[in-house]
């Protein structure tokens, strides 16, 4: 501020705005997003709004405000796709899938959760493949497919084993488990 580097200053707000959400203040969290938007608008910076407008979509997703994520996420989605940053398509496919999954809406879920595994297929992303396919195992379950919800688990399962990563392993392993308990397959 000192300085008069308005640009600067979006970066501080935008850090101040992720360290508060890893504190768990997701309100103040938005404040310092909101500002660093502000600045980034005034500036022109479509890289900036685009990072503020992520920021702002995780927020209200810690928040809970699922709308709010959505229509954030959907800002973020545009610009991205405007300036042609396929990986961070790829994020916010994701971001709105889980949005939509919160807000119990299945079959938009899944939508996004595709377009999200086409982009990761398509860049080699194993791990980004292996999210998208939890992520659709849990969509299919909500709407009570459950064999489909098995089929994705499994790929899930089948990737995490593949990378070595336990955690995600487990992770499908305990969907696989919920999944077959519901379909009476003890």
């Amino acid at each position: 501020k000192e300085q008069g580097d308005k640009a600067g200053e979006g970066h501080a707000y935008s850090n101040l705005g992720i360290a508060y959400r890893r504190l768990g203040d997701f309100r103040e969290a938005v404040k310092y997003h909101n500002q660093h938007l502000s600045i980034a608008k005034k500036l022109g910076d479509r890289a900036g709004e685009r990072c503020a407008y992520g920021n702002l979509g995780n927020a209200y997703d810690s928040l809970g405000d699922f709308k709010q994520a959505v229509r954030y996420h959907n800002q973020f989605l545009s610009i991205v796709k405007e300036l042609g940053y396929r990986a961070r398509e790829r994020c916010a496919y994701g971001n709105l899938g889980n949005a939509y999954q919160s807000l119990g809406d299945f079959k938009q879920a899944i939508k996004y959760h595709n377009q999200h595994l086409s982009i990761a297929k398509e860049m080699g992303d194993r791990t980004g493949e292996g999210c998208a396919y939890g992520n659709l195992g849990n969509a299919y379950a909500s709407l009570g497919d459950l064999k489909q919800a098995v089929k994705y688990h499994n790929q899930h399962l089948s990737i995490a084993k593949e990378l070595g990563n336990r955690a995600e392993e487990g992770c499908a392993n305990s969907n696989l488990g919920i999944a077959y308990q519901s379909l009476g397959d003890f």
